[in-house]
């Protein structure tokens, strides 16, 4: 397992309480369960609908949920927007 800084923004911020915290996880899926265990099931269920970013770089562009995470990563939820 690795220490990952993880960033919350929009409702996901809200359903935390918090902007940050470090959690740990070996991939995106199990970032994803650290964070039901930490702060519920609403909160993975949000987080799932989100734009979820790795360094910067979102994960549809890298293996998704099987993402793999480094000590020292920094994961970043985002709310998604349309527009035009």
């Amino acid at each position: 397992m690795n220490k990952v800084l993880v960033k919350y923004r929009g409702n996901l911020e809200a359903l935390t309480g918090i902007r940050e915290e470090t959690l740990e996880a070996s991939d995106i899926k199990g970032l994803l369960i650290s964070l039901r265990k930490s702060h519920g099931i609403e909160a993975e269920k949000t987080a799932r609908t989100m734009l979820i970013a790795l360094n910067g770089e979102s994960i549809q562009f890298l293996k998704q949920y099987k993402t793999a995470l480094r000590e020292g990563d920094t994961v970043s939820f985002f709310p998604l927007c349309a527009g035009g």
